[in-house]
């Protein structure tokens, strides 16, 4: 595992260390049970550190606050947020932090299968159920028996299978698909969804009975946009992930001003997106090359900058007038860019000398860094 360290910052490029946690035993321990419980404690506590979420900002630090109060209790969560924020990586963090954390975890897209499938996966099923079932199976609710169950895009569940869903969550119980018998499960629901379940139970779209049942707690994640003040420390984890992962000769380095274009960007795709820039940028450029603002505007594309400035920035309540202007002025440039090609270009469209446009953004750019810092 690698902890997201920062031995240079902002000032120049930077460069990256690992850390795993290790687990070693004293071996004068003769005691198997003893030493046997010292690695599951070991175990644990890696575990936790392996689903921090990574991020400073005070947006993160509410949502970790969040994720310590759902994890201290047993109560049913409704994570709800944009998609990319990393509503699976909230879930599991508050299993890796409760009680159940040496009990499976068992995760499942509601929106990729269809109702007999969805309902067979998490029910079970019997021998002739239905066609191809030569066997019984288990459904996901009994293989997360004293864990947690995690379940993403709730919001897609047809009716039919909400009122099972609710069964189990009244009864603990799951009868399996063509079955009679009835089947005891302890597993603690966490739900999300990337919709306002809220405005589906009032258009009938969703059950109102399941929808108070699942958000008994609820958590937001926030956009990255909400959060931009963390990129660095994003950035700085999904790099050396990549490497890693790629086997690639050489660490790759990123330039202060590649990183204020990274912090001016919306980003749509929130935190989810901002890996896959990284790791398409780290298997596209040579080994030990140093990362620049032009390569994060190839790595982007047009279309992505034009939906960016079709949602200019919002004055937020501690914005300046200048704070706002900077984004605004960014976000404009960043889609020309895109759009014509390159910083040249540009230049000409605006009629201004070339050096003097890159003077003037670099400026620019600096200024929102040090906003950045400074929250």
């Amino acid at each position: 595992m690698f902890w997201p360290t920062l031995s240079k910052k902002y000032s120049s490029n930077w460069k990256f260390g690992p850390f795993s946690p290790s687990l070693e035993l004293n071996p004068r321990i003769a005691n198997q049970p003893v030493q046997d419980e010292l690695v599951q404690i070991m175990k644990s506590r890696a575990s936790r550190l392996d689903h921090k979420l990574i991020g400073e900002s005070a947006p993160m630090k509410a949502l970790n606050r969040h994720i310590r109060t759902a994890a201290d209790c047993n109560l049913t969560v409704l994570i709800c947020g944009e998609s990319g924020t990393g509503k699976e990586l909230v879930a599991r963090a508050i299993h890796s932090q409760s009680s159940r954390v040496q009990k499976p975890f068992v995760s499942l897209n509601c929106g990729t299968l269809t109702e007999t499938l969805l309902e067979s996966e998490l029910f079970g099923y019997e021998p002739g159920a239905f066609t191809g079932a030569v066997k019984k199976k288990k459904g996901l609710f009994e293989a997360a028996h004293t864990g947690t169950i995690f379940l993403d895009e709730i919001a897609e569940m047809s009716a039919g299978c909400q009122v099972k869903l609710l069964r189990v969550l009244q009864e603990s119980t799951v009868r399996p698909v063509g079955g009679n018998a009835e089947t005891s499960v302890d597993v603690r629901v966490i739900a999300a969804t990337n919709r306002n379940l809220a405005h589906d139970v009032e258009s009938g779209r969703f059950r109102a009975d399941l929808y108070y049942r699942i958000a008994v707690l609820t958590i937001t994640t926030p956009p990255l946009r909400d959060h931009s003040s963390d990129i660095p420390q994003l950035v700085d984890h999904f790099l050396r992930h990549a490497q890693r992962s790629s086997a690639r000769s050489g660490e790759h380095m990123i330039e202060p001003d590649a990183i204020t274009a990274l912090i001016s960007y919306t980003w749509p795709g929130n935190v989810r997106q901002l890996r896959h820039v990284v790791e398409r940028l780290v298997a596209t450029l040579p080994d030990a090359v140093t990362i620049t603002a032009p390569d994060i505007y190839r790595a982007l594309p047009a279309a992505t900058f034009s939906s960016a400035v079709s949602e200019l920035p919002i004055f937020g309540e501690e914005d300046s007038l200048d704070a706002f202007l900077d984004r605004t002025l960014l976000n404009l440039y960043d889609h020309l860019v895109a759009k014509t090609g390159s910083h040249s270009q540009v230049a000409k469209l605006l009629n201004m000398d070339r050096v003097a446009l890159y003077q003037r953004i670099k400026r620019v750019r600096q200024r929102v860094l040090r906003r950045a810092k400074a929250f």
